[in-house]
């Protein structure tokens, strides 16, 4: 579960970081300074989630862990997609509590 909302969290920063999804999710152009910075903030997160996918507990093989990681990036970018088309203005709070809620289920396990 942490690792599907990590990834739906990085692909809304990421999709935020691009000019036509940042201006319809917040009503304004974004600085292109700034849109690099989401943009860059996404890719961290998805190396983060990939990380503790590739370390998870209880002794569950890595290549199990990355395995269901690759089909959560995959999940979380159809979510993200529609996110964006359907109800943009959400983006932003719909990311920010994925970030919590993926760390909250990494460190109670999930």
């Amino acid at each position: 579960m942490s690792a599907f909302l990590l990834c739906f969290a990085a692909w809304s920063v990421m999709a935020l970081g691009m000019d036509r999804h940042h201006e319809d999710a917040t009503g304004r152009e974004g600085a292109a300074h700034r849109l690099q910075q989401l943009r860059r903030a996404g890719w961290l997160l998805l190396m983060l989630s990939l990380w503790l996918a590739a370390h998870p507990a209880d002794g569950v093989p890595v290549s199990l862990g990355v395995t269901a990681w690759a089909v959560a990036l995959s999940v979380a970018a159809v979510a993200v997609t529609a996110t964006v088309t359907w109800q943009p203005r959400r983006t932003p709070l719909l990311a920010g509590l994925a970030l919590l809620a993926g760390l909250a289920a990494w460190a109670g396990g999930w």
